[in-house]
């Protein structure tokens, strides 16, 4: 038998969040007063969702390891719940990053664990056992930082901005090799080449003659230097795809593929991970040389995808794997009927809709989720909003 009931999803508070975004979804007041970066939707024991289920109020991760049959299925190939489905509510650019594979992971976990570090410590690398493969899917135009440019627009950036420290490494036939010498930097060297790419970026956007790609590296050096100054994150940045999602946009990043997100609201379904290497633009824990272990050699530009429509109001976006999607549904005064699968979980980024199934209704607004397991459910969801639905089958 298949069932509905309503998910509370916990807030993440990181500096990189809006003040504003996530705020104005939920219908409270704004700004707030701590910047509010990222709704959290799954079983990840750091941040688990709360369930309103059977008459209590239950954290999801407690639910699923008491009750692996009910919330995973009989047919389930392991006893963890299946992803991680996020809002992200992005005001600065934040950290540069890269994930683990699984066996990366595993690895990196027993290894902390043996040396006695403890989950919750700030320097700890692996929170689980897990890769972190992850798709955004725009909501509003989002820029975001992805993979190594080609070594045409690399050399174009480095003749236009003057960049030494970049001519020197070019062309790139390993990217992989790339990051690891612009990691690597000295301080001194480091600091030269911000603040040569900081005065170079000023006089370029003053002038008239600089083609997109040397404007927008200019725009982007200035605002990294500006949200982080002196971070040696920025020359990394530099090297980096420089991608603008357009709404409804949305983009793959591999386990190993160096990322960042720079500014915009999005949808973000992964693995149910938090193992994140950092390499600067964030005051968080930085392991440049752990980051380089689990960095992947090829570091290409996304393929950029939009969903298929099933029919007006409704698209569906593949994954990586064939089990997950990511359905949109935009509900404008006409009701739309949908059937619930597998385990999956509705997601609001605004407006306000009600899910009727035979005998129950949830009113669901912007950031609050249901939650469905077991056989199919159709329903009903009427109202005017915007909702995104993750589901494992």
């Amino acid at each position: 038998m298949g069932e509905l009931f309503r998910l509370n999803n916990p807030i993440q508070n990181y500096a990189w969040g809006s003040h504003t975004v996530l705020a104005q979804m939920r219908g409270v007041p704004a700004p707030t007063d701590q910047p509010e970066a990222e709704v959290w939707v799954g079983a990840h024991p750091s941040a688990p969702s709360v369930a309103e289920y059977a008459g209590d109020s239950t954290a999801l991760n407690v639910l699923v390891e008491n009750n692996p049959d009910t919330f995973l299925g009989k047919n389930r190939s392991c006893d963890t719940f299946p992803y991680l489905f996020k809002i992200l509510a992005i005001d600065a650019p934040l950290s540069i990053q890269v994930h683990p594979t699984d066996e990366q992971a595993q690895a990196g976990f027993a290894d902390e664990n043996a040396r006695g570090i403890a989950l919750d410590a700030p320097h700890r690398n692996y929170k689980d056992q897990f890769s972190k493969p992850e798709t955004v899917i725009a909501v509003s135009d989002v820029k975001i930082l992805t993979g190594v440019r080609d070594s045409a627009q690399l050399e174009e950036l480095a003749v236009t901005f003057d960049a030494g420290w970049l001519k020197g490494l070019l062309p790139v036939k390993d990217a992989k090799a790339l990051l690891t010498s612009i990691l690597r930097l000295d301080q001194q060297a480091a600091q030269k080449a911000m603040n040569d790419l900081l005065r170079a970026s000023v006089e370029i956007t003053q002038g008239q003659d600089a083609s997109k790609l040397v404007r927008k590296a200019a725009e982007l050096v200035q605002l990294v230097s500006l949200k982080h100054p002196g971070d040696q994150g920025l020359l990394v940045a530099f090297v980096m795809n420089f991608i603008e999602l357009s709404p409804g946009d949305s983009a793959f990043t591999p386990d190993g593929q160096v990322h960042a997100y720079v500014e915009g609201t999005a949808i973000e379904l992964m693995n149910p991970s938090d193992n994140v290497m950092r390499a600067g633009l964030t005051p968080k824990h930085i392991d440049t040389e752990e980051l380089i272990k689990v960095l992947a050699t090829d570091q290409d530009a996304p393929t950029i995808k939009r969903a298929q429509p099933v029919n007006e109001s409704t698209g569906v976006y593949a994954m990586w794997d064939e089990r997950l999607s990511v359905t949109r549904i935009r509900v404008e005064n006409q009701p739309v009927d949908y059937t619930f699968e597998g385990t999956s979980t509705l997601l609001s980024v605004g407006g306000n809709v009600t899910v009727f199934t035979g005998d129950e209704s949830f009113e669901v607004t912007g950031t609050e989720s249901v939650m469905h397991i077991g056989e199919p459910v159709t329903t009903r969801i009427s109202g005017c909003g915007e909702l995104y639905i993750a589901t494992h089958r």
